[in-house]
């Protein structure tokens, strides 16, 4: 992992290391961030929940979503954004993988 910055992105981990359907707690600019690997896809979102601070990367996941652990709020890892409607969201990140290693980089604008 000889380069560690990309364009604004930090290296974080090897693809390798996160196998589908897995999940890696990182940090990036000192916030603690949950990186998935959905079919070989990565995602990367903040990794406490807003409900009562439950460990996101912790959670089961599920295809897009992630479950917390503690009391099972759930959240899509591409958006941030909660899956019962109710308005809560965490933050998501851009994420890039080049030659095997992982980037994460700016959070996404929900838009996004």
């Amino acid at each position: 992992m000889e380069q560690t910055r990309m364009e604004g992105f930090q290296l974080v981990a090897r693809a390798e290391e996160i196998p589908v359907g897995g999940a890696k707690v990182v940090e990036v600019n000192a916030r603690e961030i949950a990186l998935f690997n959905v079919n070989g896809t990565f995602y990367a979102i903040y990794n406490i929940c807003p409900h009562q601070g439950g460990p996101l990367g912790e959670g089961r996941l599920k295809g897009h979503v992630v479950s917390c652990p503690w009391h099972n709020l759930a959240f899509d890892v591409r958006s941030g954004l909660a899956t019962d409607g109710g308005g809560n969201c965490v933050g998501s990140y851009q994420v890039r993988v080049r030659d095997g290693e992982v980037f994460v980089g700016p959070r996404r604008k929900v838009q996004d």
